[in-house]
C-alpha cells in the first residue's frame, strides 16, 4: 500500500510539474518501456534489442547478449524540447500566471522516468539458453492544454518484474525462440478538464480520472538466421507478438481503490529484418535493420506510424546511431566503460494519426552501473 501512495504521488507530482502540453497526447502510441540506444536507432529493438530491450521487445533477442551482466542502477531520463520551453514560459515571471499557462497552449510536452533494477542477464554462452529476470519501473506524463483550453492530463506509473528466458534449434542454431511472462502494475490518469476545473481544484488522482489494476501477460518472439549473405553482411528476420492476453490490467487485481482500469496495453504484432557485419574497416558490430512494429496498438493511424529503420555500429568504446522513426530522425551515441556505460538519444515521436502531423522532439539520457 505504502507503494501504491508512493507511486501516485510521483505522478501527481510529475503530472503538476509538466502540467502544460499538447493537443494530441491521446493519439500517441504508448510503449510501456523506452530503451535509449533502441530510440537513437530509429526505434528498433525486434531484430536489435540487447540487455534491458529483451523484456518489452523480442523475447528471443535475449540470445543474443554478448555476456553475463548484472544491473545495479540504471536511471533514464525523457524529456521533450517543448517541455523545457513551457517550464521556462511557466516561470518566466512575466504577466499573470493563467496568461502565462495559455501560452503553452498546443505545444507538446512530455516527460518519462525509468528505471530496470535489478536486472540480471545469463548470457547463452555454450548452451542453447539464455535467462534474463528484472524489476521495470517506468512513470510517463504528457499533459496537454489543448488550443480549445481542455487539459487532457496522462500519466502513467508501472511497475513490476519481468523474466525473459530463449533458446535455440535446429544443429546450426538458426532459429531462436524467446518468452517473457511479465507482471506489472499499473497506475493512470486520464480525463478531460477545462480551465475553470483546474482553477477550481478538480482532483487529479488516479481513482477519480483514471484508473489502476494489474496483470500477467505474456510476450513471445522468434530470430531466424537467412541462408544468404551479401559481401560479409548475415541476415536475420525477426517475429514478435506482445501482450497475448490482452494487456487489459485486470486478471490480478490493483494495488489501490479506482473507479476503472487503467489504460489497457494492447496486444500488439510486429516483424522486421537486420543486416550485420562483424567488422568493416574500423568498425564491428554494424547493424541496420527495418521493423514494423505495433500492429494493434495504432488504431484509426498512419501505417507510417509502425515504420523504423535505423542502425548502429561500434568504434572502440563508442557506439554510433541513426534512423527514422515514424519518418522522424534519430540520432544516438553509446559509452561503454564495463561497469559504466552512459547512453544518449533524440528522437522525433508522431503525436498526431497521420504521419508529419505533429512531432515531438525528445531527448534520453541513461546512465547504468553493472557487473
Amino acid at each position: 500500500m505504502k507503494l501504491a501512495r508512493l507511486y501516485w504521488l510521483t505522478s501527481l507530482a510529475a503530472t503538476a510539474l509538466f502540467c502544460s502540453p499538447n493537443a494530441w497526447s491521446t493519439d500517441q502510441i504508448i510503449k510501456p518501456y523506452q530503451s535509449v540506444r533502441s530510440s537513437g536507432m530509429g526505434g528498433l529493438k525486434l531484430t536489435t534489442g540487447l540487455y534491458d530491450e529483451n523484456f518489452f521487445g523480442n523475447p528471443a533477442r535475449v540470445l543474443a547478449n554478448p555476456t553475463w551482466r548484472v544491473t545495479l542502477f540504471d536511471p533514464m531520463i525523457e524529456t521533450s524540447t517543448s517541455t523545457l520551453s513551457n517550464l521556462n514560459e511557466l516561470s518566466s515571471g512575466s504577466g499573470d500566471v493563467l496568461s502565462r499557462i495559455g501560452n503553452t497552449a498546443g505545444k507538446v510536452n512530455h516527460g518519462r522516468i525509468q528505471l530496470t533494477t535489478p536486472s540480471v542477464y545469463i548470457a547463452k554462452g555454450e548452451r542453447k539458453w539464455a535467462l534474463a529476470v528484472g524489476l521495470i519501473t517506468s512513470v510517463q506524463f504528457d499533459v496537454a492544454l489543448r488550443n480549445s483550453y481542455q487539459i487532457s492530463p496522462m500519466a502513467i506509473a508501472d511497475i513490476g518484474p519481468a523474466l525473459t528466458y530463449g533458446r535455440t534449434f535446429f544443429e546450426d542454431e538458426r532459429l531462436a525462440v524467446g518468452i517473457t511472462p511479465h507482471f506489472t502494475s499499473r497506475i493512470a490518469t486520464s480525463s478531460q478538464f477545462t480551465m475553470a476545473d483546474l482553477i477550481s481544484g478538480k482532483s487529479l488522482s488516479p481513482s477519480e480520472t483514471g484508473g489502476a489494476g494489474s496483470h500477467l501477460d505474456v510476450d513471445l518472439g522468434s530470430t531466424y538466421r537467412l541462408p544468404w549473405t551479401y559481401r560479409e553482411f548475415r541476415f536475420d528476420s525477426a517475429l514478435a507478438m506482445n501482450n497475448l492476453l490482452g494487456g487489459r490490467y485486470s486478471n490480478l487485481g490493483s494495488l489501490i481503490d479506482a473507479q476503472a482500469l487503467p489504460r489497457a496495453q494492447p496486444r500488439t504484432l510486429g516483424f522486421g529484418i537486420a543486416a550485420r557485419r562483424d567488422t568493416w574497416g574500423a568498425f564491428k558490430d554494424t547493424v541496420f535493420a527495418f521493423e514494423v512494429q505495433d500492429i494493434g496498438n495504432n488504431p484509426q493511424g498512419s501505417l507510417f506510424r509502425l515504420l523504423h529503420l535505423g542502425g548502429e555500429s561500434r568504434w572502440r568504446r563508442l557506439a554510433l546511431r541513426l534512423g527514422l522513426n515514424q519518418g522522424y530522425w534519430t540520432g544516438g551515441l553509446g559509452i561503454d566503460l564495463s561497469a559504466l556505460t552512459l547512453d544518449l538519444a533524440t528522437y522525433g515521436e508522431e503525436m498526431s494519426l497521420n504521419a508529419g502531423g505533429s512531432q515531438s522532439r525528445r531527448y534520453a539520457l541513461k546512465l547504468a552501473f553493472q557487473i
